[in-house]
């Protein structure tokens, strides 16, 4: 059996993308014969709120390593401090290392230059302990592919099975799913002509007091709230891939997201979608108004995020760095 040991940052909220895809992961191998998992507890993490990232309490993440008596370190994460403890730590102990960087060009990050030298100064030096890095898209492959030699692409996939469940859409009704942060782009949101209603899975307060905001929901209401909507938004700065797209398409509603949400490359010529120019307000407001209500091709664009297909993909790769290949 070959123990495999899932280490994120764990400050985001449920439906942070990376946390979500880890927590996915382990469900992909449960039961599983030849692999198991097991994820990173919350209370190994901390987060330094000045500069914006998370960092391991190195006690704790040394006492879980030894705990799992795993075989294989999954990293999750990009520029943030816990990736270079994670990773040094794994070396020290003598674990094979496998790196998902969940990529984000770093001309789209908060601070550009500060993310540039994070990654050449700080990130880049440690890859060469990785077995493997594992991406989600074309521009994250290309990218790592210039500082690894061993680099598979693997696109996320949606872990329940999809909802064909009739639920009557409610016209108008536009759902957002994410963190209450610039990079998410709500204040596109905040241009929609009072017309729309906007329900908001986010915390925090917002700017506009029309907007329906949904805090610490069960996935049960999370669901019903995709069934409903008749149109998902995702307007952000950029998204590696979209679990939120995922979860929409799955429950058959249209999206719209800006050309910096990655899942669009996968998507071709599916129906269902359209994409924005990030930074045009009046593109977004356009694509709103030829999308809501669109039909989906459920059955095409859950085809490609199979999720048996996938699962053989992460077994392919746990099995070829456990052998030290």
């Amino acid at each position: 059996m070959i123990k495999v040991f899932q280490v994120f940052s764990s400050r985001l909220n449920k439906y942070g993308g990376v946390k979500r895809h880890c927590i996915n992961l382990c469900s992909l191998f449960q039961n599983d014969n030849e692999i198991s998992m097991a994820l990173l507890s919350d209370k190994a993490v901390g987060y330094f709120s000045f500069a914006r990232k998370a960092y391991l309490y190195i006690s704790d993440f040394y006492k879980e390593i030894k705990a799992q008596n795993c075989d294989i370190i999954h990293i999750h994460g990009f520029v943030e401090f816990s990736v270079i403890q994670a990773i040094i730590m794994a070396k020290l102990m003598g674990k094979k290392i496998v790196y998902s960087p969940h990529y984000h060009p770093v001309q789209y990050l908060q601070h550009p230059v500060l993310g540039k030298l994070f990654f050449f100064c700080l990130i880049k030096p440690v890859l060469s302990f990785t077995s493997t890095i594992v991406t989600i898209s074309k521009i994250d492959t290309n990218f790592f592919k210039r500082y690894h030699d061993n680099v598979v692409q693997i696109p996320h996939y949606f872990n329940k099975q999809y909802d064909q469940i009739e639920t009557k859409k409610k016209k108008n009704m536009i759902l957002f799913v994410g963190r209450n942060e610039e990079n998410k782009g709500l204040d596109y949101l905040y241009k929609l002509p009072p017309k729309y209603i906007v329900h908001c899975v986010t915390k925090g307060k917002l700017q506009r007091s029309d907007f329906i905001v949904h805090t610490d929901i069960s996935d049960e209401e999370l669901d019903l709230l995709y069934r409903e909507a008749a149109l998902v938004v995702i307007p952000s700065r950029y998204e590696a891939f979209s679990y939120v797209a995922l979860e929409a398409f799955a429950h058959a509603t249209p999206v719209v997201m800006s050309d910096r949400v990655q899942i669009a490359s996968y998507l071709e010529e599916k129906s269902g979608y359209s994409v924005f120019k990030y930074g045009d307000y009046q593109d977004f407001i356009n694509a709103i108004d030829r999308t809501i209500g669109m039909d989906v091709d459920v059955d095409g664009i859950m085809m490609m995020f199979n999720r048996e297909m996938i699962k053989n993909k992460y077994a392919d790769v746990y099995k070829q760095v456990a052998k030290g290949y």
